[in-house]
């Protein structure tokens, strides 16, 4: 069993660390992070990290990377300046469990979409808590998310099935279709060989999507793997960032009828989308563009009983203008 130190917000602005039966108490949290600090990380990991850029990028991105580190402590300053909560992280810390994992849970989404991946030991000599050793595993929970029906039940398997969803419709901004495929099959390959068959879902389309999932007469899939495009809408009038000069779609209503299951407009069509909604950009029939939001696709998904979902797309984590 993991060892776990719980990072578990009461609200957006108040944690409790509890660590081995113990807690800190209520402990007052502010968002270190800047409007500049979202933009940069966004720009760094979804636009220099996606396509190749010219040497005054290389320039930035060297900056970026050099901030890491800072953006990461004054994280861990927010929680742990407080005395409390680093007595128990010392003594997590010193913990020499081959699992370790610190836990940031709650449902304030503000705080869920944070870089804590980030987190750096603001101590003299201190590093990336990833890099410590033992490593620490650094997940996040949504309190609550047990609430209804019971969730399915995990069982081990000798092998997995991992499907990719390799989504490149037309008229998309370019990229690499080999990259994340390539770069998880090899992972696999070093660590866990023979371990986890994996399937390319073709055509790249949401329907097939749910085709394939409710097909019982194949494998079951574990892992679904979507890598493409995404996109945040803050207000609720999206228009297709892809689309052609002159072209004219209305994502608004296909949306809305997805996630309804409605076949046709009705008296409401003429309102927008809900606000804050993130979609990914699949293939339709065509192969041209199909933004199917987060809504639309958690359906599909629906007792589908996959164990994890990954989402390599841009703006997948965005719950506002940050």
């Amino acid at each position: 069993m993991s060892l776990e130190l719980n990072l578990r917000f009461t609200s957006h602005n108040s944690v409790e660390v509890r660590f081995d039966g113990e807690d800190s108490g209520t402990i007052g949290f502010a968002n270190p992070l800047t409007p500049k600090d979202h933009a940069d990380l966004s720009w760094y990991l979804e636009t220099y990290g996606a396509y190749s850029l010219g040497d005054p990028d290389d320039k930035q991105a060297r900056d970026m990377k050099n901030r890491l580190p800072l953006i990461g402590k004054a994280l861990f300053d927010a929680i742990f300046s407080d005395r409390a909560a680093q007595r128990l992280f010392d003594r997590f810390q010193d913990a020499d469990d081959k699992d370790r994992q610190l836990t940031i849970s709650g449902e304030h989404a503000e705080v869920l979409s944070l870089p804590w991946e980030l987190l750096h030991d603001s101590a003299k000599g201190g590093a990336f808590l990833f890099r410590e050793r033992p490593a620490v595993s650094i997940r996040r929970r949504l309190a609550g998310a047990t609430g209804g029906r019971k969730s399915f039940q995990v069982e081990t398997k000798d092998t997995l099935r991992l499907l990719f969803v390799v989504s490149r419709p037309e008229g998309a901004g370019f990229l690499d279709p080999r990259a994340d495929p390539g770069a998880v099959m090899d992972a696999l390959e070093a660590e866990a060989p023979g371990r986890v068959v994996c399937e390319f879902l073709r055509p790249a389309t949401i329907d097939a999507l749910n085709e394939r999932l409710s097909n019982e007469k194949l494998p079951a899939v574990d892992i679904v793997h979507f890598d493409g495009h995404g996109v945040f809408d803050a207000d609720g009038r999206i228009e297709d960032p892809y689309r052609k000069s002159g072209e004219r779609e209305d994502v608004r209503d296909r949306t809305r009828e997805a996630a309804n299951g409605e076949n046709s407009k009705d008296e409401d069509s003429d309102k927008a989308a809900p606000t804050g909604m993130g979609y990914l950009l699949f293939e339709d029939a065509d192969g041209k563009r199909d933004l199917v939001s987060a809504e639309s696709f958690g359906l599909n998904l629906h007792r589908r009983q996959v164990s994890l979902v990954i989402l390599s797309a841009c703006q997948s984590a965005m719950v506002g203008d940050a």
